[in-house]
């Protein structure tokens, strides 16, 4: 089914929309049901905006485009739900800056533990020169769970289009670029570094998926990086859609 007869269903009311309670609690839904939907035309007061100098997030065209000028620099722009169970997708573009970059969906992400201490979150990245990765912050500090690994699933190059999807269920996570599933590089020791070398994990195993300490929750959005190559990154995303995760692990959504 394509977003606009998506949608058409949803204001339609053909599809269950979860239970959203804007000011208490997360949003929440039994499997499969359609939780949150972003098309960045309207309801913009959900999302973080700025237009800094160094980091920006801004609607243009209709998109919710991340800017950032300066190397090895994150900016993100995250919707005020919270969730704890989610299936979500988005379609994300880079159209300007070096194609080593990062770009994605950021979930989990609790701003309101320790505000001095820093952000808390995960990052699933892809790149425009065709790899993927895994990533966590806590409390500011980056630590890398899967490292980058190249993918033939990735389009590549500026301007490519690439469907980017994270399922969480509990403290299960998969992860999947264009519609297919990636595998992620786990070190055998908990404080060891993940390194992926001449197609092989060393000093670790190849997973389908990421087993967090506990479950996830948080809030979702979208995040672009640069890399010590430098800063005019350019990053823009659209078509946003939060399911319930499927009995059946996340493959098909009801949709």
């Amino acid at each position: 089914m394509n977003f606009a007869i998506l949608l058409l269903a949803l204001v339609l009311g053909d599809l269950p929309y979860a239970h959203l309670d804007r000011a208490r609690g997360p949003i929440v839904g039994v499997p499969g049901d359609l939780l949150y939907v972003a098309t960045f035309d309207d309801f913009l007061d959900e999302w973080d905006l700025y237009d800094g100098q160094l980091v920006s997030a801004t609607i243009e065209d209709g998109r919710l485009r991340l800017s950032i000028s300066s190397a090895r620099t994150a900016g993100w722009s995250v919707a005020r739900h919270h969730f704890v169970e989610f299936d979500i997708s988005v379609a994300a573009r880079a159209i300007a800056g070096p194609i080593d970059n990062a770009f994605g969906i950021v979930f989990a992400m609790r701003q309101d533990l320790d505000p001095a201490a820093g952000p808390n979150y995960y990052a699933f990245l892809i790149s425009s020169d065709g790899y993927y990765a895994l990533e966590r912050i806590v409390d500011g500090t980056r630590e890398v769970l899967s490292t980058w690994i190249p993918s033939a699933s990735i389009y590549q190059g500026l301007g490519a289009q690439n469907t980017i999807r994270v399922i969480a269920q509990a403290s299960e996570l998969k992860f999947f670029v264009n519609g297919a599933q990636v595998t992620l590089c786990i070190p055998n020791e908990p404080e060891a570094p993940s390194t992926f070398a001449i197609g092989e994990c060393i000093g670790g195993r190849m997973v389908d998926g990421f087993q967090a300490p506990e479950p996830v929750q948080g809030q979702l959005g979208l995040i672009a990086q640069t890399t010590q190559t430098g800063g005019g990154v350019v990053v823009d995303f659209d078509n946003i859609t939060v399911f319930s995760p499927s009995v059946a692990g996340g493959e098909d959504a009801k949709l």
